[in-house]
C-alpha cells in the first residue's frame, strides 16, 4: 500500500486536500503575473517572484461570510470580523493565509476536497491573501477587505419589520430611502419593497425592487444586487407565475456569479424554484444538488437545510416520500436551538405534508395521517404567533385539511378551507388547485357528483391557465369519478383517458436514475380506473390500456427506432451529446485502474468523487435521451399487441381499483377477469390459484407462454408455480414480456446474416465456475458453427467490451461473472469488467447497436426495483438491453450459486438454436432433475 503524502499548510501538519474536480467557479490563480479566472475570489492577484520554470500548482478559492461584496469583488467585512475560505490545492503543496502581511493559522476541516477554514480577521488588515508553493512555482489569491457598513437606524427599522411592525418600520425606512447616502437609499428601497410583500401590494413590491436592483449595481453592491433579484424573482413566481420575468431577474447575476461564490450557491436554489414550478423537475434537481454542494464549500448550513427541504419536496413528486420524509427529519435533527420561528414553521408544515404523502401511499394510512396532524398544528400555532404570515399559514390549512379529508373529517375539513381561504384572499394557483380539489372530494363524498363536476372543470381550467400539470391530472380523475357518479360512462372513460395522457406528457420530467417508475407509480389511479371501468364493456379496450400503461416507465426509452428518422442537424447533436457520454464514462472507468495504489483513505475519496461524478456522466446520457424524445406525442401508444403463434398465450396483469385485472391473450382474442387482491408471501398453489387456475382452459390449450407482469407481480416466478403437480415450466416453456410499445414479437432467433458470437468471463478474475462455463460456452457455440471472441480476465475491459458488442457481426452476447443491482429504478446496476470498469445501464442504452440474443449469467442480472407496493415495469441490466434492441434475454432475478449457473448455462448452449424459451425450459429441467433444491427458477427468458 502507497503511503499517503500530507499536505503542508503553513509549515504546520495539514488535512489532505484532495484531487476531486468541483463544478462551480473558483479562483484558479498562478504564478507570475497571476491572473483571477473567470471565477469567485478577487481584487489583483499578483506574484511577480515566481520562477518561469516552475508552474504554479492549482490553486482554488472561495469566499462567503462578508457583511457585503462589492465589485472587483472585495469583502466587506461582517460584524464578527471572520471570513470563510474554501481552499483547494495539490496534496504537496504548501498552502499559507495571510491578513495583509500576518500568516493566520490554518484551523479547518476537510469539504469536498478542500479546506474550509474560518479567518478571524484582525484590525486594520486590507486583504486575505492564499498562497500555494510547489517545486519552486507559486499562486496567489487576493481578497480586497472593506470596514463593515455601520447603519444602527437601518439595523432597527428591520428589527421592526421582522416583528411585523410594519407601520413603524415603512416610516423608519422611509426616512432612509429620501436620506442622502445613496447606500442606505437602495438598501432602505429594497427593505420597504419587503414591506409591501407582507402587506399584499405586489405591484408596488415589483416597483421597488426594480429600483433597489439598479440603485445597488450603481454602487457596485453585488451581494444586495442578488438578494434583491432573488425576492423580486420569488415574488414574480409566487405571485402569478411570471415565469419568463421571474427567469429574466435573475440572468443578470450570470456573469457577477464569479465575484460572489455565497450568491451563485443561493442563484442555484432559486432557479431550482423556478425549474420546479415551471415543471422541469430534472432540472430543479440538478440545481439544487449543485446549490447544496456549493453551499457546502463555504459553511452555509442555514442554505443547506433550505435545499434538503426542497429536495424532499422532488422526492415527494418522484413518489418516494418516505426518503422524503427522512430528509426532513436530518434537516429537523440538524436545526440549531432558538431558530427563527418562521424557520422552525417552515420546517413543520414540511414535515406534515411528507407525512401526508406517506398516509396516501400506505396500505394502512392512519398512523401516517396522525403523524401529519401534529407538526400541522405546531407549524400553524407559529403562525398565529411569532411568524405572522398569512401565505405561508393558509398552506398550512391547506395541508391540515387534506388530512381531515383523508381520515373521513369531512366537516373538519371544510371549516379547515374555509379558514385558508379567509387568510389568504390571493392564493398562488399552486394553493387554490388544492381548494378546489379538496371542495371537489368534499361534494363527491356528499353525493353532489353535479356541483363535483363543476369544481373540477374549473379546476381544469386553473391548471391550464397556471401551466400546472398535476392540477390538469387531479382535475381529469376528479371529473371521471363524478361523470361516472352520474352514469356517463363514456364521458368518464375519456376522462380518465385524459389523465393517462396527462402522465405519459410528465413521465419525460423524470430524470433517469430518481425514480421514474415510482413517480409513474404515484400517478397510476388514472390508469386504474381505466381498465376498471373498461374491463366490465369492452376487454379488448382494457387490454390496450394495461398495455399502455405497463410500458410507460419504458416507453421513455425507446430511443432506437426514433434515431433513423432525426433530421440532419438533431442527428448530429443526438450523435454529439452521445460521444460526449461515451468518453466521459470511458475516462472514469479509466482512473478506477489505478485504485489498488491508494491508501485507504484516498480509495474512499476517490470512489466518493467518481460517484459524484457518475452521476453527472449520467446525466449527460438524460439530456442526450431528451434530443430524440423530443416532439414525440404526449401519449405513448403501445401500438399492435404483439403477433402470437399458433399455441401461444399471453398472460397480462395490471391493477385495477379493486385487486387485479388479468388477461389471457391468444390468436383468437382475449379473455379478461378480475383477480383479488395478492400476498406476495402466500404459498405457492394459492398464487397459482389466484393467477393461473381463472385461465385454466386457454392454459390447458396452450404450447408456449408470455407472462407481462407488472409491479410487485415481477417477483413471483410464474414459471415455477405447481401446475398439475409440477412447475410450470414442466409444461411448456415460459418467458415474461416487456411489452415495449411499437416493437414486434422477436422472430427466428439468429436469424439474418450475423452469427458470431462474444463471450466475457470472469473479468474479476474470482470466478472459477464462471471461467468453466465460458470455456464450454464457446466450445458448444463454435460446433454449432458460430464464430467466437472471448475476452477473459483482464482483456475484459470497458471499451474492449462495448467495442465488441457493436460489431455488426455480433448476435449473441454471454457473460458470465459477477452482477450488481443497485441504485433508484436500477440505474446503478452493472457487470463488472476488468481494471475497476464497468457496463452500466447507462452504457447498455448507449449502444449503438445490440446483440440479438444475451445471456447474462450472473448475479441479479434480471432484477428491478419491484418491490411491494412497487408500480410500472422496473428497469435493469436484462431490461436495459431488451429496450436498447435485443430480441431475448437470459438473466437471473437475484443471487445464484456459483456452480448452478455453470451447470444451466451449459445445458442451455447444448440445447442448440432453439427459442430463448425452449432453451431455458431445457436448462431449467436439467437443473430441476439433478439439484432439485437449488435455485433453479432465479433464471427468466425475457423479451421485448
Amino acid at each position: 500500500m502507497r503511503r499517503r503524502r500530507a499536505l503542508r499548510i503553513a509549515g504546520l501538519g495539514g488535512a489532505l486536500l484532495g484531487a476531486v474536480a468541483l463544478l462551480g467557479a473558483v479562483a484558479l490563480v498562478s504564478g507570475g503575473d497571476a491572473r483571477d479566472s473567470a471565477a469567485s475570489s478577487g481584487g489583483d492577484a499578483r506574484d511577480p517572484a515566481a520562477p518561469a520554470a516552475s508552474p504554479p500548482p492549482p490553486l482554488e478559492v472561495e469566499f462567503a461570510g462578508c457583511g457585503a461584496v462589492h465589485a472587483g469583488p472585495a469583502c466587506a467585512l461582517p460584524d464578527d470580523r471572520t471570513i470563510r475560505l474554501w481552499i483547494k490545492a495539490p496534496q504537496d503543496a504548501r498552502v499559507a493565509v495571510a491578513a495583509d502581511a500576518t500568516p493566520v493559522p490554518l484551523d479547518g476541516a476537510p469539504v469536498q476536497g478542500g479546506l474550509l477554514v474560518r479567518v478571524p480577521v484582525p484590525a486594520g488588515a486590507a486583504a486575505l491573501s492564499v498562497t500555494a508553493e510547489r517545486n519552486g512555482g507559486r499562486a496567489a489569491f487576493r481578497l480586497p477587505l472593506l470596514p463593515p457598513l455601520v447603519a444602527p437606524a437601518l439595523k432597527e427599522a428591520e428589527a421592526l419589520r421582522r416583528q411585523s411592525k410594519l407601520d413603524e418600520a415603512s416610516s423608519a425606512l422611509g426616512a432612509l430611502a429620501s436620506g442622502q447616502d445613496p447606500t442606505l437609499q437602495a438598501l432602505a428601497i429594497g427593505k420597504l419593497a419587503r414591506v409591501d410583500l407582507a402587506r399584499g401590494r405586489i405591484p408596488e413590491a415589483i416597483a421597488r425592487f426594480d429600483a433597489s436592483i439598479r440603485a445597488h449595481r450603481a454602487a457596485g453592491r453585488l451581494s444586495d444586487e442578488f438578494l434583491d433579484r432573488f425576492a423580486l424573482s420569488y415574488t414574480l413566481l409566487y405571485n402569478g407565475r411570471r415565469f419568463a420575468e421571474a427567469r429574466a431577474a435573475l440572468d443578470p447575476l450570470a456573469p457577477l456569479e464569479a465575484s460572489h461564490p455565497e450568491g451563485r450557491a443561493l442563484k442555484l436554489y432559486y432557479a431550482a424554484l423556478l425549474s420546479f414550478e415551471s415543471g422541469d423537475l430534472r432540472a430543479a434537481l440538478r440545481q439544487l444538488d449543485a446549490s447544496a454542494a456549493a453551499g457546502g464549500r463555504l459553511g452555509l448550513s442555514d442554505h443547506r437545510r433550505h435545499v434538503l427541504q426542497k429536495r424532499a419536496e422532488g422526492l415527494q413528486m418522484l413518489g418516494r416520500p418516505l426518503e422524503a420524509q427522512a430528509l426532513l427529519r436530518e434537516v429537523e435533527a440538524s436545526m440549531p436551538a432558538g431558530s427563527p420561528p418562521c424557520d422552525q414553521a417552515v420546517l413543520l408544515n414540511n414535515i406534515g405534508w411528507s407525512a401526508l404523502q406517506v398516509a396516501w401511499a400506505s396500505a394502512s394510512p392512519g398512523r401516517p395521517l396522525a403523524d401529519a396532524e401534529a407538526p400541522l398544528e405546531a407549524a400553524l400555532a407559529l403562525y398565529d404567533g411569532p411568524c405572522p404570515r398569512p401565505a405561508e399559514r393558509a398552506n398550512a390549512l391547506t395541508n391540515l385539511a387534506l388530512a381531515k379529508l383523508a381520515a373521513g373529517q369531512t366537516a373538519r375539513a371544510r371549516a379547515l378551507l374555509d379558514e385558508a381561504r379567509r387568510t389568504d384572499a390571493s392564493p398562488d394557483a399552486g394553493v387554490a388547485i388544492y381548494w378546489l380539489d379538496i371542495e371537489g372530494r368534499i361534494a363527491l363524498d356528499s353525493r353532489d357528483p353535479a356541483g363535483a363536476l363543476r369544481l373540477y372543470e374549473r379546476l381544469s381550467r386553473l391548471a391550464e391557465a397556471g401551466a400546472l400539470p398535476e392540477g390538469r391530472y387531479r382535475a381529469a380523475l376528479g371529473r371521471g369519478e363524478a361523470l361516472e357518479a352520474l352514469g356517463q360512462p363514456d364521458r368518464a372513460l375519456a376522462a380518465y383517458e385524459a389523465a393517462e395522457a396527462i402522465r405519459s406528457e410528465l413521465s419525460l420530467l423524470a430524470p433517469l436514475g430518481e425514480g421514474r417508475g415510482a413517480f409513474l407509480g404515484r400517478l397510476e389511479e388514472g390508469a386504474r380506473r381505466c381498465v376498471d371501468l373498461l374491463l366490465r364493456r369492452d376487454p379488448a379496450r382494457a387490454l390496450a390500456a394495461a398495455r399502455r400503461s405497463r410500458a410507460l416507465a419504458l416507453a421513455a426509452l425507446r430511443w432506437v427506432d426514433r434515431i433513423e428518422s432525426l433530421d440532419g442537424e438533431a442527428r448530429a447533436r443526438w450523435e454529439s451529446a452521445l460521444a460526449a457520454y461515451r468518453r466521459e464514462r470511458a475516462a472514469l472507468d479509466e482512473e478506477g485502474r489505478d485504485d489498488w495504489r491508494l491508501s485507504s483513505d484516498e480509495l474512499d475519496a476517490a470512489r466518493a468523487a467518481r460517484a459524484a461524478r457518475s452521476r453527472s456522466i449520467r446525466a449527460l446520457f438524460d439530456e442526450a435521451l431528451l434530443l430524440v424524445r423530443r416532439g414525440e406525442p404526449a401519449a405513448a401508444e403501445p401500438g399492435e399487441a404483439p403477433p402470437l403463434d399458433e399455441g401461444e398465450l399471453m398472460l397480462v396483469f395490471h391493477p385495477i381499483r379493486a385487486g387485479w385485472a388479468g388477461f389471457a391473450v391468444t390468436r383468437d382474442g382475449v379473455a379478461a377477469r378480475r383477480l383479488p387482491a395478492l400476498d406476495l408471501a402466500a404459498p405457492a398453489g394459492e398464487l397459482a390459484a389466484r393467477l393461473l387456475a381463472p385461465f385454466e382452459v386457454p392454459l390447458r390449450a396452450a404450447g408456449r407462454l408470455r407472462v407481462a407482469p407488472y409491479g410487485e407481480l415481477d417477483l413471483i416466478d410464474v414459471h415455477a408455480l405447481p401446475w398439475d403437480g409440477a412447475p410450470l415450466v414442466a409444461r411448456m416453456p415460459v418467458v415474461y414480456g416487456l411489452d415495449l410499445p411499437g416493437r414486434a414479437a422477436p422472430g427466428a432467433e439468429g436469424a439474418g446474416a450475423a452469427r458470431g458470437a462474444l463471450v466475457v468471463a470472469d473479468p474479476q478474475r474470482d470466478l472459477p465456475a464462471a471461467r468453466r462455463e465460458a470455456d464450454a460456452v464457446a466450445r458448444a457455440l463454435e460446433g454449432h458453427g458460430r464464430a467466437v471472441e472471448r475476452l477473459s480476465g483482464g482483456l475484459a475491459t470497458h471499451a474492449a467490451v462495448t467495442g465488441a458488442l457493436e460489431q455488426p457481426g455480433i448476435a449473441l452476447f454471454h457473460y458470465a461473472g459477477h452482477g450488481f443491482f443497485g441504485g433508484v429504478d436500477g440505474w446503478d446496476s452493472s457487470l463488472p469488467l476488468a481494471g475497476g470498469g464497468k457496463l452500466a445501464v447507462s452504457d447498455i442504452l448507449a449502444l449503438r447497436r445490440a446483440p440479438a440474443q444475451v445471456v447474462l449469467s450472473g448475479c441479479d442480472t434480471a432484477r428491478t426495483g419491484a418491490a411491494p407496493g412497487a408500480r410500472g415495469l422496473g428497469l435493469g441490466l436484462a431490461q436495459a438491453f431488451l429496450v436498447a434492441g435485443a430480441r431475448s434475454v437470459i438473466a437471473a432475478t437475484r443471487p445464484v450459486d456459483d456452480a448452478l449457473a455453470e451447470r444451466m448455462m451449459v445445458a442451455l448452449v447444448a440445447a442448440g438454436q432453439e427459442a430463448p424459451g425452449a432453451q431455458l425450459r431445457e436448462a431449467t429441467l436439467a437443473a430441476l432433475r439433478a439439484t432439485p433444491l437449488s435455485d433453479w427458477a432465479s433464471f427468466r427468458a425475457l423479451v421485448p
